[in-house]
């Protein structure tokens, strides 16, 4: 629960607008708010939809509405009007099944959360905040590690998800096999988004709203660390990919589990004398490794800043376990969260190589002595 108070500052939740929290630097990369052409519809405005969609300069519709606001003659002209290489934004998870979700309706007790305040198009809503961990292989998850959403009450005190299946993608989910918090389905060349409103300044909710923003109107995605541009977005000339929607609404699951177990499998391996001058990696399964790690800089993002870590200025890394963020402490004394970028760890152990997922490391210290040579 600290992370979750820490994440749920008294800060402005974001539903369209980019964010402002991100490095200079890595912000203009990103196209004005204006060139994006995200047009936000609240309650009362569903009369506008028309002209909207006959608005060459318009390349995102979000509906800011609840399901009881929606008009159902509205989904098969919004949908031929994704298909023609738009995008389509979503809040209430009980509006999704008419775009090809399976929703789910989850209770409080199902996973960890804080009660909220927010508003949608001018409304205020009662809800809760939650941490979602960004998942999945989309270019709109670059840089994005763990997002802080808010999720309105909608019907008998349940909040809205929904199931990964058919074509869903997920984009944020709470534990890496619950529902989705955030996802999408591509609908021929465009795409149809399932989202919470964000505190923006909070985790990575920054890099994950424009990256999201970004491809929605059909632009690539500034790569990890602000470098290249990656990604096939939608758009008027993309691939038309035909969608598979899914049936039906599903209920909610006797619990989401937030919490990952310890591997049972590790062995305690001793760690050598004089070990003091050599790097250590705690390995699952391995238990801590001695040599030097060969990697020369890591990539590891902040959400507001893109850093290389290297053995001259950082003492160690924690590796995230059960939905945490990475963090690093800095030989100067401070520490930083985020995300390390690097797949893979390198590590020579008495003249042999050996490379690492990261997925299997806990945590590594660079030796004070070989970051002196």
């Amino acid at each position: 629960m600290r992370l979750l108070k820490v994440a749920l500052l008294a800060l402005g939740l974001t539903a369209l607008g980019q964010a402002q929290g991100m490095a200079e630097s890595l912000k203009s990369e990103f196209h004005k708010e204006e060139e994006l052409g995200a047009k936000p519809v609240g309650t009362g405005e569903l009369g506008t939809i028309k002209s909207l969609m006959a608005d060459s300069n318009v390349r995102i519709i979000a509906l800011q509405i609840l399901r009881e606001d929606m008009d159902e003659s509205l989904v098969a002209p919004l949908t031929a009007w994704v298909q023609a290489g738009h995008s389509l934004w979503i809040y209430d998870a009980r509006i999704t099944p008419m775009f090809g979700f399976q929703p789910i309706l989850m209770k409080k007790n199902q996973f960890t959360n804080k009660d909220e305040k927010g508003k949608l198009a001018g409304r205020g809503l009662e809800g809760v905040g939650a941490v979602a961990l960004a998942v999945g292989q989309s270019p709109i998850n670059t840089g994005v590690g763990q997002v802080s959403c808010f999720l309105p009450k909608v019907g008998d005190e349940q909040y809205g998800a929904v199931n990964v299946t058919a074509d869903t993608q997920p984009l944020l989910r709470l534990t890496y096999n619950a529902p989705a918090l955030a996802a999408y389905r591509r609908e021929g060349r465009g795409m149809i988004v399932f989202k919470p409103l964000l505190w923006p300044e909070a985790l990575s909710g920054d890099r994950f709203q424009s990256n999201l923003l970004e491809f929605s109107a059909g632009f690539q995605v500034p790569g990890p660390a602000g470098t290249d541009k990656i990604g096939k977005p939608p758009g008027p000339n993309a691939e038309y990919v035909q969608g598979h929607p899914a049936d039906g609404t599903t209920v909610a699951p006797a619990l989401v589990n937030t919490t990952v177990p310890e591997p049972k499998n590790d062995r305690v391996v001793a760690l050598p004398k004089n070990t003091e001058n050599k790097d250590e990696m705690d390995v699952i399964g391995e238990g801590t490794l001695v040599g030097q790690i060969t990697n020369e800089k890591l990539s590891f993002e902040t959400g507001t800043s893109s850093v290389k870590l290297t053995r001259a200025e950082v003492e160690r890394v924690e590796l995230s376990t059960a939905g945490q963020l990475d963090k690093v402490f800095w030989r100067d004394g401070h520490t930083s969260t985020g995300l390390l970028l690097d797949k893979k760890l390198e590590i020579d152990i008495n003249g042999e190589s050996r490379t690492v997922e990261k997925k299997l490391v806990r945590k590594f210290r660079w030796s004070k002595e070989v970051a002196q040579q």
